[in-house]
């Protein structure tokens, strides 16, 4: 029953709320316009009307403008981003425990309260991954509701750069690398699916159950790039699925029992043995047996597809097979053929010098679960086996695996570390380990929602502290009295840099998306004729190498004619994965992919000099700039130091600095904003995160 509140009814109603109804932790209190209040769960926005949940379970219906004006933007933001009760309680539990913990440990409590111009340049590097604007951080600064911080965080959380942030972190965690093979197949469809699951916040285990089921090539199913980025090296793809998902480095175990840990080479072998019939190319034959058999029949395509398919093209097209004129061709099929499919009659065997338990040389190893229940096989395949036993609430170690990294996302430091080899030992002495129990449950209980995961994180009392100077020792624990200083990500400055070159646009640029490419991929091959598929080979020689990587199907629908993206006004996230060697963001140490988790925050010589001399800093200071340009409108020398600060640092310049500025200008004009922009980018509070 929904009843609809009158203008009359709605004082009689909130006085019995206020005096019948406990109130209940979890409600937001809402305030009508003559002072009373209403503790409700926001359901949403109905018309000119708002809806509610009392403490009973009865929902009500309130007409908007009968709320407080605060009241009525604040329901504009939930009804978007969803009630943030539960959120508010969550993060306060959080605080709860870590204050306690601080206390048994010989802390007063947190770190000082983050002030609003160290909060607001911290959640747009966190949430969005670059610094304000510099109206962006006035709006914030001056803007006096008591909510604003919970009210900026839920709208960075569903601004397009949360997605492009985001996808950052886990384009280092799972290897997303373009063009990483050596058979002319690239990534960029599996690339830009990653991109599109973030976008539209979608739930983490179903984002993994997809690439642990995938059928098909890039072009087919872009979630099989997961298990295809690692064709010809399985046990190194089992390796990483371990140190990703389940937070376990077993990969010494291949070759003999772990040395520090209860791995055996058995449980390798046996966990393994879930992917061990799964087919990941056209004609690959191991040198060393994780597969007992190999296949050369075409994945997912009828029994000779490839045979007959070439046979055509020899006879109608002039191929000649194994002539040098026809290595694209080859190339062609070869991708096609970069395709998952199950064969049951591929296995895993134990290897020849196999030493541990469980089994003999050569012989088959059975699936078998590392941790936890057994995984149920009854009537799936292996594969959707091993992904329903992954994600079901009786696993909590795969909820535990990514809340543990989230928390190190926000921190600086996950709770446990290092996140990728989460051992038995160590997560006995995580210095929090009621917390890590809370985060693991909140994470199952908001259905793995990473933005509202997020969402509880940042607005915790924890994380709105002054940062940690000091270095922790990774010996020791850390009780979290704040975040740790840390530098930004070489994507968040190169983002901050575009910013500041090209304004607020780039958030909504978007790069190649791979699109054209997936379509020359997607064929069905019960269906489609031999002319069919050679028109996607036309295709295929239409557009090479690393150009897919920014290229577009075109709208206008014509095949041959893709649409290349060569707008360097880009986002990290929208260049191709991962940058070149020896650009800006490979020096400021993004990762090369080939590693889980194998980002460098270190500094070097080559830092110093591109962001001393290079092209982006000259760009960005030099005098025909956009940031001098649009600070030569702002009146007095005192008004563009001040500027320089908002710009480049997010907060007002001290007396010295201003003073010192001050005189810049006016002995050198718009040369000295020029000169005060470069020693600010130079200096080392532009890249670190307080």
């Amino acid at each position: 029953m929904n009843p609809r509140i009158s203008l009359f009814s709605l004082g009689a109603l909130l006085a019995v709320a206020g005096s019948c109804f406990l109130p209940f932790a979890e409600a937001r209190t809402w305030t009508s316009t003559d002072g009373k209040p209403l503790q409700a769960i926001f359901l949403g926005i109905e018309g000119e009307s708002l809806k509610f949940r009392l403490q009973n379970g009865n929902e009500i219906v309130v007409p908007k403008d009968r709320f407080i004006k605060a009241d009525q933007e604040a329901a504009e933001r939930l009804a978007k981003i969803g009630d943030d009760s539960f959120t508010k309680a969550s993060a306060r539990q959080i605080d709860t425990m870590l204050a306690g913990n601080l206390k048994k440990n010989g802390f007063n409590s947190f770190n000082e309260p983050l002030p609003d111009d160290l909060f607001v340049r911290r959640v747009y590097l966190d949430i969005l991954g670059r610094i304000p604007t510099r109206e962006e951080f006035l709006a914030f600064a001056e803007n006096a509701r008591p909510d604003k911080r919970e009210a900026l965080i839920d709208e960075l959380l569903l601004s397009p750069g949360f997605s492009s942030n985001m996808f950052n972190y886990f384009a280092d965690m799972y290897r997303l690398h373009g063009s990483d093979f050596d058979n002319g197949v690239r990534m960029d469809p599996y690339i830009q699916w990653w991109k599109d699951q973030l976008e539209a916040n979608r739930p983490y285990h179903e984002i993994v159950t997809d690439m642990l089921t995938a059928q098909g090539n890039v072009g087919q199913n872009p979630a099989s790039g997961f298990l295809l980025r690692d064709t010809g090296m399985e046990f190194d793809a089992f390796a990483n699925f371990g140190q990703v998902m389940l937070g376990i480095d077993i990969s010494c175990a291949q070759c003999h029992d772990h040395p520090f840990d209860e791995w055996t080479q058995g449980d390798f072998y046996e966990m393994a043995a879930f992917f061990g019939n799964t087919q990941r190319s056209l004609g690959y034959r191991p040198a060393s047996a994780m597969m007992g058999a190999a296949s050369v029949e075409m994945p997912n395509a009828p029994a000779g597809w490839r045979d007959n398919f070439m046979k055509w093209a020899e006879t109608t097209k002039g191929i000649v097979p194994r002539d040098q004129n026809s290595n694209q061709f080859r190339f062609f099929v070869a991708a096609l053929g970069w395709n998952i499919t199950d064969n049951e009659t591929l296995e895993t065997v134990l290897p020849h010098d196999f030493i541990g338990q469980g089994g003999k040389p050569n012989e088959v190893a059975q699936p078998r679960t590392l941790i936890g229940d057994a995984a149920k096989l009854g009537g799936k395949t292996r594969r959707q086996a091993i992904a329903d036993w992954l994600t079901a609430p009786a696993n909590p170690r795969f909820s535990l695996v990514i809340a543990n990294r989230m928390w190190g996302r926000a921190f600086g430091r996950a709770i446990v570390e290092p996140v990728n080899d989460l051992s038995e030992d160590e997560l006995k002495r995580a210095s929090q380990p009621e917390v890590l129990r809370y985060l693991e449950s909140e994470m199952r209980r908001v259905n793995y929602d990473l933005r509202e995961f997020m969402r509880i994180l940042y607005n915790t009392r924890a994380y709105q502290s002054i940062a940690t100077f000091e270095e922790p020792d990774l010996t020791k624990p850390y009780y979290f009295a704040g975040p740790v200083l840390r530098r930004m990500r070489a994507e968040q400055a190169w983002d901050s840099m575009m910013l500041l070159a090209h304004g607020v646009e780039i958030d909504k640029k978007t790069g190649g998306d791979g699109s054209f490419y997936k379509k020359i991929l997607n064929i069905d091959f019960t269906t489609a004729s031999n002319d069919d598929v050679w028109r996607h080979y036309e295709m295929w020689q239409s557009l090479r190498g690393g150009q897919s990587a920014m290229a577009m199907a075109s709208e206008s629908g014509d095949d041959y004619s893709p649409v290349l993206v060569n707008d360097t006004e880009l986002r990290a996230s929208e260049l191709p994965q991962p940058a070149p060697a020896a650009s800006m963001l490979d020096t400021f140490g993004q990762s090369d992919r080939r590693i889980t988790d194998d980002h460098n925050y270190d500094g070097s010589v080559p830092q110093v000099l591109a962001l001393m001399n290079g092209t982006v800093t000259q760009q960005l200071t030099g005098i025909s700039s956009k940031i001098v340009a649009d600070l030569e409108a702002l009146d007095g020398p005192d008004d563009k130091v001040r500027g320089v600060f908002f710009t480049l640092l997010n907060r007002f310049p001290t007396k010295d600095e201003l003073d010192l500025g001050t005189g810049m200008i006016e002995d050198f004009g718009d040369e000295g904003i020029s000169d005060l922009a470069w020693a600010l980018m130079n200096g080392p509070e532009f890249l670190f995160i307080q």
